[in-house]
């Protein structure tokens, strides 16, 4: 629960600053990945709901973890906190409505972002309370709700809390016109760019679990194009020219680590750096040029230690539940 008052921090100067956000979390936040939970970790739920809230969270995905309490614990945090809930694929046992609101849309700095919401099937644990409730396929989920979304939205990001790397794969291949795909379950993080069949491609973003990160992305849209530059890979190839050119003066000079290459190597080394050079200034020109014409993104995952201020409302909130517990 540390991250909370530092994440808390960020978005509260994010604001200050004037930027326009949209605030979500892909799932699986309010448990660990274990059997029902005691009565303090209901209470640490509670304490994280509240922290959301008062962060201002626009959206928050069930996630399959986020069930182990149960359909009506996660209910009351809604009714209670204001929690705003977002699932597509969980519905009622008996009916097979939605039990949360299927996709929301906020128009964000003028640009109108459509959110939908899935979590892909788990085996519960034996002391669950699984009633009331299932999971439905979560593809059909997305193919369905896109259907609505892409009429009125800019761009569609999907909150995803999956359990492996090839159900986000799945994902786009089936539904196309998902830009984003914001992640959660699993291991590891992602950061990539994942292609359909027909050439559609959805930007995957997952940070590291538990807490430790907070995902930052920041977009500039053009009226018209639908695809994405990388403005963080721009960043990295301007990194990489400088560090060829001095890996070029080195071979030249003859100093550090050259010293004892002779200079016929030498030679061919900077020849071969040349080339390299040359391949990514045209790529980084490519970049360039594209970026005046498309939509363009600059993802910057966020470490929560302790060099960021932890926020004061939020830390006594923590603070007082951890007196209590």
């Amino acid at each position: 629960m540390g991250g909370l008052a530092r994440r808390a921090t960020i978005i509260r100067d994010l604001e200050r600053a004037g930027k326009q956000l949209l605030i979500v979390d892909a799932g699986n936040s309010l448990f660990e990945a274990k059997g029902s939970p005691s009565s303090t970790e209901r209470k640490k739920a509670r304490v994280i709901a509240t922290a959301y809230q008062r962060m201002g969270y626009h959206a928050v995905n069930v996630g399959s973890n986020d069930l182990l309490a149960g359909i009506e614990f996660l209910r009351d945090l809604q009714r209670d906190i204001h929690l705003p809930l977002l699932s597509s694929n969980i519905l009622d046992e008996k009916g097979g409505k939605p039990l949360f609101e299927t996709l929301a849309i906020f128009d964000v700095g003028g640009v109108r972002v459509g959110l939908l919401s899935l979590t892909s099937g788990f085996a519960p644990h034996e002391r669950m309370a699984t009633k009331g409730y299932i999971i439905s396929d979560p593809m059909e989920a997305a193919k369905r709700e896109t259907a609505k979304l892409r009429r009125d939205c800019h761009i569609i990001v999907a909150l995803c809390n999956m359990g492996s790397f090839q159900e986000y794969v799945g994902l786009v291949k089936q539904v196309e016109k998902v830009g984003f795909i914001l992640g959660s379950g699993g291991k590891g993080s992602y950061h990539q760019i994942i292609q359909s069949d027909r050439g559609w491609k959805a930007l995957l973003f997952q940070t590291y679990t538990k807490g430790q990160y907070l995902g930052r992305i920041d977009l500039k849209v053009v009226g018209g194009s639908h695809d994405f530059v990388d403005l963080s890979r721009m960043a990295h190839m301007e990194k990489q020219i400088k560090s060829i050119e001095r890996q070029m003066d080195s071979y030249r000079s003859g100093t550090g680590s050259a010293k004892s290459i002779p200079q016929d190597k030498r030679e061919e080394y900077i020849r071969r750096l040349e080339e390299f050079k040359k391949r990514t200034e045209a790529q980084l020109k490519k970049l360039e040029e594209d970026s005046r014409e498309k939509n363009t993104f600059i993802s910057s995952p966020i470490r929560l230690d302790d060099k960021v201020k932890e926020d004061e409302e939020v830390k006594e909130l923590v603070d007082q539940f951890k007196k209590g517990s």
